[in-house]
């Protein structure tokens, strides 16, 4: 088995662990899924100046397989008492608690000070959309960057 530190569970459990406090208020993971995308791909979705990870052609494919790679962040966030849980409605939702926040404190490297940047700027703009409008709002960016 190889040693991956980019796309790990671990940095995309970080990445949401700073999305979290950053949206501050319970999420599923849909939403998160759907944030955290943006964030990284702020520039091909139409909502920031640029790609967190750059430019590149396959960015929307990357989608796809977010979901399963969030979901195994928010359960090591869970397993390791950064993140709470909550059955509501809307599904399980998540929410930092102290202890993540002293993860998220800890996080002061140029790319995490980015993301919050972005973060803030995504969230702001998707604050009244529901978990589908967002979605479907990813999708409308992934046809179009295919019929340009």
């Amino acid at each position: 088995m190889r040693n991956r530190v980019f796309n790990s569970t671990f940095e995309n459990m970080l990445r949401i662990l700073l999305l979290i406090d950053t949206v501050n208020e319970p999420a599923n993971v849909d939403r998160l899924v759907a944030l955290d995308f943006i964030c990284i791909y702020g520039k091909k979705c139409k909502v920031l100046d640029r790609n967190l990870h750059g430019d590149n052609e396959f960015g929307f494919s990357e989608f796809t397989t977010k979901r399963e790679k969030i979901t195994e962040a928010i359960k090591l966030s869970v397993r390791n008492c950064f993140v709470d849980v909550a059955n509501t409605d809307q599904g399980f939702v998540y929410s930092i608690n102290d202890r993540g926040k002293e993860v998220v404190k800890g996080l002061q490297s140029p790319y995490a000070r980015a993301y919050v940047v972005g973060a803030k700027i995504v969230s702001r703009r998707f604050a009244n959309y529901v978990d589908d409008g967002i979605l479907q709002y990813i999708s409308d960016r992934a046809t179009e960057s295919k019929e340009a």
